[in-house]
């Protein structure tokens, strides 16, 4: 009997530890799906990266060369070293790059070839823009070309629509990815970055790296797409054809250069996201409220590929 009784105690014992540790697995995995993508926050929150500590100095500052953007930030984005900053955890209007935050958002719930309709508010959208035309049909693939290539305001509010179905959703959860990535000083308020009446949007030179390299590390076939300096869209039942240039100067002009976004609204000034990669190095580069931007850039990737040794 004793012998019965001792086993019925170590069974109870085992139960109780196999209990415990389904439980401790599954603890606080229940309620983490957005209800609109059915996405789970671990998939959302994933690949969450920052640089490493700065060690760039204020004698560096003085030696780096002079830019007109009131702020900067260059890291390597392999090793996460900071090259270069100018007052990065400052807040500015970005204007357009806040897209990139929109492409983000499109890539979490839909595929590239996933299908969108063009409405009429979209397509009345101004200044730069694809000249869309209510009723067509476009791919994301599509949108996104012209996001990054024209910086497309239309393209941006066609994806923002027909992500979720509800804008108002699709830039809450452009918001909500920020806080995920640790993008703490940002906020926007629409998928263009054009400025609103009465709501300030803003982010900071820092944070736009974080978000740059979340989505060029995670989506590497948008670099397929900012690489290119022309993009020719053929006409289809769903659409009519589109011719598209970039508008990132140095794609042709400094070698090793692949990219990303621009951007400008008369309160940001010129903005840009700037990606090259040279052997085994890729430097990410933000400019803020530039006045000379090509060559803000150009000189602040010469001095970021001398420091690694090039």
């Amino acid at each position: 009997m004793k012998s019965y009784q001792a086993l019925a105690v170590i069974l109870s014992f085992v139960i109780f530890i196999a209990v415990g540790f389904l439980v401790y697995k599954s603890y606080g995995k229940t309620s983490l799906v957005s209800p609109v993508l059915g996405i789970s926050k671990d998939r959302l929150a994933d690949n969450i990266w920052f640089p490493l500590e700065s060690d760039f100095t204020n004698e560096e500052f003085k030696l780096a060369p002079e830019v007109t953007s009131r702020a900067a930030f260059f890291i390597e984005t392999n090793s996460g070293k900071v090259l270069y900053e100018k007052n990065a955890h400052e807040k500015f209007h970005i204007a357009s790059l806040m897209k990139i935050m929109t492409t983000i958002v499109a890539l979490e719930g839909k595929t590239m070839d996933d299908t969108f309709d063009v409405s009429s508010r979209a397509s009345d959208m101004e200044p730069d823009k694809m000249f869309l035309i209510a009723g067509e049909r476009m791919t994301l693939r599509e949108l996104l070309q012209g996001i990054f290539l024209i910086s497309a305001n239309d393209a941006a509010e066609v994806i923002a629509e027909g992500t979720t179905g509800r804008r108002e959703e699709f830039i809450n959860l452009m918001n909500s990815k920020a806080a995920q990535l640790g993008m703490n000083n940002t906020f926007f308020a629409n998928p263009t970055g054009l400025e609103e009446d009465n709501i300030t949007q803003f982010s900071t030179s820092y944070d736009t790296a974080l978000m740059s390299r979340y989505l060029i590390k995670k989506w590497p076939e948008i670099v397929g797409i900012t690489s290119n300096p022309h993009i020719f869209i053929d006409r289809t039942d769903n659409h009519q054809d589109y011719d598209m240039y970039s508008g990132i100067n140095l794609l042709t002009t400094y070698p090793g250069v692949i990219g990303l976004k621009t951007g400008y609204t008369p309160e940001a000034g010129l903005t840009l996201v700037t990606l090259a990669r040279i052997g085994n190095n890729e430097v990410l580069g933000v400019l803020l409220g530039a006045v000379n931007r090509r060559d803000d850039a150009k000189a602040l990737l010469d001095y970021s590929f001398k420091k690694l040794g090039f």
